[in-house]
């Protein structure tokens, strides 16, 4: 599965808006509320259509009220919120060698989301149902928002069973939570631990745990091994040269990084179990990942994306960032969509600083925006001090009024304050 197209119609803060994906990667930059987490909400409603078309729907993702666009207008003289409606996404893409092209909509607050125009993808996704038994691919869809790693989409709290050794579970599991933003680290660690007790019993690893341990070593930096601890209940993982550490006291970014990978890898794994040890390069599917840098370091940053792509090299990703790191690292500027401007023709060899002001429309990214902002200040204090000096004697205590205030939010900087305060001693006196 890849997503080719994507159009919303009276979404968010979207009244009509369409977006062209790569086949790849794809990074979403824009400034805070220019609508980058709705682009992802929309793509979510749109693959998870594919989960239509089988019996046991693992997750659901339908249009809401709160999706429809607001417009706030004077109506019989009070102002308020108006909903536009219908809300609309609409999707074209490849599934299974075939084009397709579907769209979900929702015409009023209580009316159910239509799924009437979605007829082929259904079509598609019940004749996967159907041969369930047969050497199929299936395509890997998730989700990954913000909150991926602090809130559990489960309303239990499983404990983990290392009795049942002979659970196998459905392909279909694959498909849990698969568009919930939330990650299941729960969900994740007990299936962990079953596949390391399987291995204990039977005197080997399996593959699928194989090819999971591999990839959650690939993406976390240093990461040399990873094990369940029955006794903690919990995840260990080895760095190079350092002693094991549990999964509690990793920081944020390991623990995100290594939740989101783990994720993947455990989805591609149940989905085609059939692919063996290649499961990972051979599946595809589509992935959506809200701020991809969360609690990232920006060395990480660097190389988090081409981690990705080379552990996960068939699948599509839609990320969304807001870290110039992130944008520095892709291979072409078709794998750029700018939410308010234009990306660049060229992305290679751009610096931080070309990035930061050219796509992010940062202004004097190369110095802080307080030095900016002080140097500016002293540009105009010297002109105000040139006007000053020919100014008429009755207007100089007004100058030197606007002088002073011009200086006061800097008084942490008293370097600065006393050289430019030298400067109108010596042409305006005391």
């Amino acid at each position: 599965m890849k997503l080719e197209t994507l159009l919303v119609k009276n979404f968010r803060c979207y009244t009509e808006k369409s977006f062209r994906f790569n086949p790849h990667f794809n990074l979403i930059v824009g400034q805070n509320a220019s609508g980058k987490t709705a682009v992802l909400d929309a793509a979510s409603v749109a693959i998870a259509t594919w989960l239509l078309g089988f019996k046991k729907k693992n997750d659901k993702k339908s249009l809401t009220p709160t999706d429809a666009t607001l417009s706030y207008v004077e109506k019989e003289g009070e102002s308020q919120f108006i909903e536009a409606w219908p809300v609309l996404v609409s999707a074209t893409g490849e599934i299974k060698g075939q084009f397709v092209g579907w769209e979900r909509s929702k015409d009023s607050p209580t009316g159910n989301t239509r799924y009437g125009h979605a007829g082929d993808l259904i079509a598609l996704a019940r004749e996967c149902d159907q041969q369930l038994a047969e050497d199929i691919k299936l395509p890997l869809i998730s989700y990954y928002g913000t909150m991926r790693l602090w809130q559990d989409p489960r309303v239990s709290k499983p404990k983990v069973s290392l009795s049942k050794s002979s659970y196998r579970p459905s392909r279909l599991e694959g498909y849990k939570h698969c568009v919930d933003p939330r990650i299941a680290l729960k969900d994740f660690v007990a299936w962990f631990a079953r596949q390391e007790w399987n291995a204990f019993q039977e005197g080997r690893e399996s593959t699928m745990l194989k090819v999971v341990r591999k990839a959650i070593i690939g993406c976390v930096e240093n990461a040399k091994h990873l094990r369940f601890d029955p006794k903690r209940g919990e995840l260990i993982i080895t760095f190079e040269h350092s002693e094991p550490q549990p999964f509690n006291f990793l920081s944020d970014g390991q623990r995100c990084v290594l939740a989101l990978v783990a994720d993947i890898a455990q989805k591609a794994a149940i989905l085609n179990p059939q692919l063996g040890d290649d499961v990972l390069k051979e599946t595809e599917g589509v992935i959506l990942i809200d701020e991809l840098d969360l609690h990232l370091h920006p060395r990480w940053q660097r190389h988090v994306i081409e981690d990705l792509r080379t552990t996960f090299p068939k699948v599509q990703f839609i990320c969304t960032t807001h870290s110039p790191f992130l944008i520095q690292s892709l291979r072409s500027s078709e794998e750029l969509i700018m939410l308010d401007g234009l990306a660049p023709a060229q992305l290679a060899n751009k610096t931080l600083e070309d990035i930061a002001a050219g796509v992010m429309d940062v202004n004097s990214p190369e110095v802080s925006y307080r030095y900016a902002e002080m140097k500016g200040v002293a540009m105009e204090y010297m002109k105000m001090l040139d006007k000053a000096e020919l100014s008429p004697q009755e207007k100089l205590d007004e100058y030197k009024k606007r002088l002073a205030d011009s200086l006061a939010p800097y008084a942490d900087n008293p370097a600065f304050q006393a050289f430019l305060e030298l400067q109108r001693v010596s042409k305006l006196g005391e």
